[in-house]
This record gives structure tokens, C-alpha cells and sequence, in this order.
């Protein structure tokens, strides 16, 4: 889904542009409009915008000053000015753009319309380019490069201490960061790393990542990357140099919230892979990353509906959910050794058949064992058992699972019988946990569908309060990861939801009330009569007049 501004200070212009366009199917657009140069302005400090469809002149800033704003934002946004016959000229400066074009403004809605799907292709064949892979980063020597990405995980793991952490260390390993200034830290993962694929398939397509985020992040910002263990890609983030205050930070984050969806959708294009971030909310100190970080490895287990591609950008989301009752803190997670390390992470990531078929290995291993009393065997079920109470507090389960299960044998095996009895309990309590994630995540789901259907059902006489952007600023998504939950969790898209909703309320005051139908179309948020009209006749195939009529004749 794409989304497009419409800006021109004639209300009845950018009314009917903004209607003709919002029903176009076959492109999916999330249309916006704005009535004034400084209002465009203003939306795109909220969100980043693929196409921007506007009026050259217009008093206060004018489309080639509004031009400058969107190149200084979002670079990539394409622009279709519309024009009278005689100011060829006047906008000829602004063809030195990439992505700029121009319609006259008495070719019609059909040509507009034509314009913008072609402004679409444009896009997508952008997004597709080979050109993404090929820019490899040549420049850093090799042997640098490793030492710079070992020295960015010891801060990330808490290895190396405070003294070592200086703008010497960071320019001698051509960090491009400033040691003295906070920075903005953002965790990635690539879903299909949990099928199974070899370290060299995945090591490419990690390349391949990197190249694109550079891409599309290098002209805003500064940053190093690494990928951890996991292989899960990280990035520490702070504006460009000269451009690191409040201001600063601020446009930073925009241009980070916008531009990820991009990158997401490059990837899925181009390499035919699925990201998920964790963007974090605010920049941090150094000597605070290693904590902050360990934060967003949570956030970023913390997956709503099937959690695919998405993009989480506040960790107060989980930070009141997850808080321990009464004063008691939680524990660390314990990794003793790789088998126990691999259980952890499959327990965390949700991945129930490979948890299930490693705890039948570990089974397996104790087959022909008799004695109760032996130590490799108990070591191994304590170092089980400890996997599940590490999950199970952290997560802020311990009470919901002992109501279901006797937790008094999880770290007792002289409770059972036998080895083959004791890892049945096992899988048992495995099983019974992931389950209750399935059970979060459909709960979690619901809870935020929930939350935007209320909000739009009672502000369907504002639109811009049942935008896409508005309603995932509500939730703290990204606009295309809201929309797809949305299908996801009620089979409907959100736009089909919030038409619907708004003909069910308009037929409802026709029914029921003597009110005009400039009032009813203020009402559902049409604003005039004539858009009202025109998209009550698409749904219903009669006028609401004709609607009014046909009710008062039954």
C-alpha cells in the first residue's frame, strides 16, 4: 500500500481528487489531502509519503517551495504537479528532479489517474532494481571491518567496560558515530532464518540486507551494523553530524519510521524475504545500550497475530504488561551451554516443532539410563527446567502455569518414575507454553483490533482521525503492518471496515431522522453533499434521497 498527499488550496479540487482516488482498488492507496503548502508540510513531520499529487500555485509556500520540503524529507517521494497551460515555464527548475512530472489541469480524472499508476510502477520498479544488490561497500578494509564489528557487539553484550568506549576507539575502527552523543538503536530479523536455511544462504541474503538499508538509510543518517549470534541484523543510528539536536533527533526518527517500510519492501521484492524490526523510541546513552538493547530483544519476541514483517516502534507497549507483581524482580535468562541456548531461543521465537523434536533428542540420550540419581541426566533437566522458569518469569507466567500444572516437579526429577516420565512432563509443560503464546498473540490482536474499531466508530465524522497513520499512532505500528493484522484478524481490510462503517451510520440517520444530507454527510466525514452522495450511490446503487424515500415507503 502506497500512500498519497493531495495539496491544493482550492477545497473543491483537492475534495474530488481526494475521493476519485481513494476508490481505486486495483492500487491500494492510502490517500491523504492538504489545503495549504504549510499543511503538507505538517503530515509529512508525521509520516513519509510515496506520492505527492499538487497544485504549483498556491498562496503562502507553493508547490516548487513545497518541492524543496519533500526533497529535504523524503527523497524518494515521487511528484505530479498540476499545472495551467502557461506555466510550463515556471516550473521548468523543477525537472532536475528525479521522480518530478506535471499534468494540465483540464486533462480530467482520467489522466490523473493514469499519472499515479504510472507513479506506482515507477515505484515498484525501483524497489525490484538489481541496482540495490550490486552497490557493494568496497571501501573499508576487511580486517577493519571485522575488529569494528567485534568492538560494536562487546558494547551490545556489556564486554567491554566504560573507559574503553571513546571517539579514539571509534575513529581508529571507522566507526561513523560520535562517542560524546546518544544514539538510536534498531533490531532486524529475517523470518525465513527459522526454516533451517545453511549459514552461507543466510550469510548472502544478510549482505544482501545490508545493501539495501544502505541504500535507502546512508544520505539521512549515520550508522554502523552488525548481525548478532542469532543472525538477527542490528543497526546504532544517530543523525548526521551538525544535526544532532532535539530537531534533529526528531526528523531522524520520522525518517527512520518511514523509511523502514521501504526497506521491508525492497527485501521482499528484491530477495523474496520477510523483515521484522524493533525500532527503539529514543536514543540512548552508550554506557546504557547493552540494557536498552536486551529490551528490544524482548520487543522484538513480542509478536502480535503472526508477528511477519513487522514494525514495533515503542517498548512502554509491553514494559506495563510485563511488570512482575508486587516488588519482586525478574531473572536473567542462564545459558550453560549451546544445546540449552538453542532450546531458549526456539522457545522464545515460537517455534514449537524444533522445541518439541530437541527435547525428544535429549530423550532419546537418556533412553537406557535407570538411576534417577544420575548426574549428566539431572543436569541436563535442571538445565531444562531452568529454561522454562527463566521463560515463564520473565514473561510474568509463573501463576498461570501452576494453576494448570504441578511447577513442584519442573526442578524436582526425583518426582518421576523414570527419565522417559520425567521428559513426558517436559514436553507436557513445553507444550502447555506454547500455547499460551498462541493464545497472547490472538489475545494481543484482538485487543489492538478492537482498539481501532472503537476509535473508528466514534470519530467516523473526522477523517483525519481514521487515517491509516492516526490509527497506527494509536497502536504504535507502522500504517502497512496495522493494515495487514487488520485482514488478518477479521478477513476485511481497513478501509472496506471504515466504508462500511460509515454507509451503516449514514443509513441509519436516513432511517431514523429528518436530518439533511449536507448534515448526515458531515456526520459520516464526507464534508459535502456531492462526495456523500457520489459514494453512497456506489454502495447502495441509489441516492440517499432515494434510500430516505424507499424507507419511509416500508
Amino acid at each position: 500500500m502506497y500512500r498519497l498527499l493531495v495539496v491544493d488550496d482550492e477545497m473543491i479540487i483537492a475534495d474530488g481528487l481526494y475521493e476519485v482516488l481513494s476508490n481505486l482498488p486495483q492500487l491500494e492507496l492510502d490517500v491523504y489531502k492538504a489545503y495549504s503548502g504549510d499543511e503538507a508540510v505538517r503530515q509529512f513531520e508525521r509520516t513519509r509519503f510515496d506520492i505527492v499529487l499538487t497544485d504549483i500555485r498556491m498562496p503562502g509556500l507553493d508547490g516548487l517551495q513545497l518541492l524543496d520540503k519533500i526533497r529535504e524529507r523524503w527523497p524518494s517521494c515521487r511528484v505530479i504537479f498540476l499545472t495551467g497551460h502557461n506555466e510550463f515555464s515556471y516550473i521548468y527548475s523543477a525537472f532536475q528532479y528525479e521522480g518530478v512530472s506535471y499534468l494540465l489541469k483540464t486533462e480530467g480524472y482520467e489522466k490523473v489517474i493514469q499519472m499515479v499508476e504510472q507513479a506506482v510502477m515507477d515505484i515498484e520498479t525501483e524497489l525490484k532494481a538489481e541496482a540495490l544488490l550490486q552497490k557493494a561497500q568496497e571501501q573499508l578494509d576487511a580486517t577493519r571491518e571485522l575488529l569494528q564489528k567485534d568492538y560494536i557487539k562487546g558494547i551490545l553484550n556489556e564486554q567491554l567496560g566504560v573507559q574503553e568506549i571513546n571517539q579514539k576507539q571509534f575513529d581508529e575502527l571507522a566507526i561513523p558515530l560520535q562517542a560524546d552523543g546518544p544514539v538510536l538503536i534498531m533490531l532486524g530479523r529475517v523470518n525465513s532464518f527459522a526454516s533451517g536455511l545453511t549459514y552461507a544462504t543466510k550469510s548472502r541474503q544478510l549482505y544482501r540486507i545490508r545493501l539495501i538499508a544502505n541504500q535507502y538509510l546512508s544520505a539521512r543518517v549515520s550508522y554502523v551494523d552488525v548481525v548478532n549470534e542469532s543472525m538477527d541484523p542490528i543497526w546504532l543510528i544517530q543523525p548526521l553530524q551538525g544535526s544532532s539536536g532535539e530537531e534533529g533527533w526528531h526528523r531522524t526518527m520520522t525518517f527512520m519510521k518511514g523509511s523502514l517500510e521501504l526497506i521491508q519492501s525492497a527485501c521482499r521484492e528484491s530477495l523474496g524475504e520477510v523483515l521484522s524490526f524493533v525500532l527503539d523510541d529514543s536514543p540512548v546513552v552508550w554506557t546504557g545500550v547493552a540494557e536498552r538493547f536486551s529490551m528490544l530483544n524482548m520487543l522484538m519476541n513480542y509478536r502480535i497475530g503472526q508477528g511477519c514483517g513487522m514494525l514495533l516502534l515503542d517498548k512502554h507497549m509491553i514494559e506495563q504488561e510485563l511488570q512482575p507483581s508486587g516488588d519482586g524482580q525478574r531473572e536473567k535468562s542462564l545459558v550453560r551451554h549451546a544445546k540449552l541456548g538453542l532450546l531458549a531461543d526456539q522457545l522464545e521465537y515460537g517455534q514449537r516443532a524444533e522445541f518439541r523434536a530437541a527435547l525428544l533428542e535429549c530423550a532419546a540420550a537418556l533412553a537406557d539410563i535407570d538411576s534417577m540419581h544420575h548426574i549428566p541426566a539431572q543436569e541436563l533437566y535442571y538445565s531444562i527446567g531452568l529454561v522454562f522458569m527463566s521463560y515463564m518469569n520473565r514473561w510474568n507466567l509463573v501463576e498461570t502455569v501452576a494453576a494448570r500444572i504441578g511447577l513442584h516437579k519442573l526442578m524436582q526429577p526425583g518426582e518421576h518414575e523414570s527419565w522417559k516420565l520425567a521428559f513426558d512432563y517436559l514436553i507436557h509443560v513445553g507444550d502447555m507454553l506454547f500455547s499460551l503464546q498462541s493464545q497472547e498473540e490472538e489475545r494481543r490482536a484482538r485487543h489492538v483490533i478492537t482498539v481501532i474499531q472503537k476509535h473508528v466508530q466514534e470519530h467516523l465524522h473526522d477523517p483525519d482521525e481514521i487515517s491509516l497513520v492516526r490509527l497506527a499512532e494509536l497502536v504504535y505500528f507502522n500504517p502497512s503492518y496495522l493494515s495487514r493484522l487488520f485482514k488478518q484478524v477479521t478477513g476485511t481490510n481497513l478501509s472496506e471496515y471504515i466504508s462500511s462503517s460509515r454507509m451503516t451510520r449514514a443509513k441509519r440517520l436516513l432511517e431514523n431522522s429528518d436530518a439533511k444530507i449536507q448534515d448526515v454527510a458531515e456526520l459520516v466525514g464526507y464534508g459535502t453533499a456531492t462526495n456523500f452522495t457520489r459514494s453512497f450511490r456506489k454502495a447502495t446503487h441509489m441516492t440517499p434521497q432515494e434510500y430516505r424515500a424507499s424507507m419511509l415507503n416500508k
